[in-house]
């Protein structure tokens, strides 16, 4: 087989695997991601009962659209109440605190909409199932009313729910439909609508009805399947919902995932910080300070007490080594010579109390060893110094004397 062939061959089997590979990947992407079990209505699904589409719409004609996965008591308060964003919950699987309620409620104060789906007005919950799930129908009663305390409810409005049927095309008309008629797909209405305004109907069933909260307002839905992907080709389900956002304040929205229980994942600090900020936090962080005041005020250690390290001691022959070898690398002879001088005059200084030479080395070896040997040595010892300060060169000999002699000087009888 020649080179050419070869190399044709490993391109068409490239190119077959390639072209396989995408087709593969092809077909998994196309699969919905779909939620079986609960059939939440979450913007992260694409089945006929996720709210997909009517994101990607939202986003794609609004300028702001996004999904909301922390507690909403973090929502950001719009300082300006003439441009309030909007906030979508449809359906939600988990009640609402009372932290949340109190800071929507300020939200809304501030000039936020609310645009809630549900069909049980959405549950206040307890001290002891904060983070239980609750059923998208709670008990009723014969009128069709929520027996639990509602977040509809706290703000005066006393909704009765029909029953849930087929999902139908109907026209519906009111305050939230400036076109006049818009054909969407319901499969429940309200049939008591007390203390709220009807703003959108079909016939006489009222579907959706506004709730005035200070500079904001609730629009309640009774559906909240009105939200799934299965009316966006059949109604104009997302068109009715994009146009209330788009009719409020900064046209900002905001799609609710943490009642779905799509909660964003947060830092470990982040999460100390909000444990913190918790009454239990607070015990915590007081204990914590008690025992450390407790441990620098009693000066408890916390091991055993550990000997400083010593320090490293240097033998004066090796220093003595190390200093010739570099002389003797360098062929310094006249700084190690004068070097050695140096040495003799400060030792005798020292001795003498005032500041010593050469040229006042003898008169004060005369007076403090007063012996002819040693008048010899110093004759000897300064006779060598100067011939290296004239630049003559000492013989091994001479550089030997010198050091002998200073170091016989050093150790003589001092008095």
């Amino acid at each position: 087989m020649t080179p050419r062939t070869r190399n044709w061959l490993t391109a068409a089997l490239a190119t077959i695997l390639v072209v396989a590979l995408a087709v593969v990947l092809g077909g998994l992407s196309g699969e919905p991601r779909a939620d079986s079990f609960q059939r939440r209505p979450s913007t992260f699904f694409t089945d006929s009962t996720g709210a997909r589409a009517l994101f990607l719409v939202t986003k794609k004609l609004l300028p702001s659209a996004e999904q909301w996965q922390r507690p909403l008591n973090l929502l950001p308060i719009s300082e300006d109440r003439s441009s309030g964003s909007t906030l979508i919950v449809a359906g939600p699987g988990k009640p609402i605190s009372n932290t949340e309620a109190e800071h929507l409620d300020r939200w809304l104060a501030e000039g936020g909409q609310l645009i809630l789906a549900t069909g049980n007005g959405w549950p206040l919950s307890r001290a002891t199932r904060d983070d239980k799930k609750i059923s998208a129908d709670p008990p009723e009663d014969a009128a069709g009313a929520a027996k639990e305390t509602t977040y509809l409810s706290a703000h005066g409005a006393h909704l009765v729910w029909s029953k849930p049927g087929e999902a139908e095309n109907v026209r519906i008309a009111g305050a939230s439909v400036p076109t006049g008629e818009i054909t969407v797909q319901s499969s429940r209405s309200f049939s008591s609508v007390k203390g709220a305004e009807v703003i959108a109907a079909a016939g006489g069933a009222a579907l959706a009805v506004a709730i005035p909260a200070g500079e904001g307002r609730i629009v309640a839905i009774a559906d909240p399947g009105i939200v799934g992907n299965r009316a966006l080709r059949e109604a104009d389900n997302a068109v009715w919902l994009v146009t209330l956002a788009a009719q409020w304040g900064n046209r900002k929205v905001f799609f609710d995932e943490y009642h779905h229980g799509f909660g964003q994942k947060r830092s470990a600090s982040e999460l100390t910080w909000a444990f913190l900020k918790t009454p239990w936090g607070w015990c915590a962080a007081q204990i914590a300070a008690a025992g450390l005041l407790y441990v620098f005020g009693y000066r408890r250690r916390f091991g055993r007490i550990s000997e400083p390290p010593l320090p490293a001691r240097t033998s004066a022959l090796d220093l003595v080594e190390a200093r010739a070898g570099m002389f003797q690398a360098a062929t310094a002879q006249g700084l190690a010579v004068e070097l050695i001088a140096q040495n003799l005059c400060q030792e005798w200084s020292k001795v003498c109390g005032k500041p010593v030479d050469l040229s006042t080395l003898s008169a004060n070896a005369r007076v403090t060893e007063p012996t002819e040997g040693s008048a010899g040595q110093l004759a000897a010892f300064r006779a060598l110094v100067s011939k290296t300060e004239r630049g003559e060169r000492l013989s091994d000999q001479e550089f030997i004397d010198v050091g002998r002699i200073a170091g016989k000087i050093l150790q003589g009888p001092i008095s």
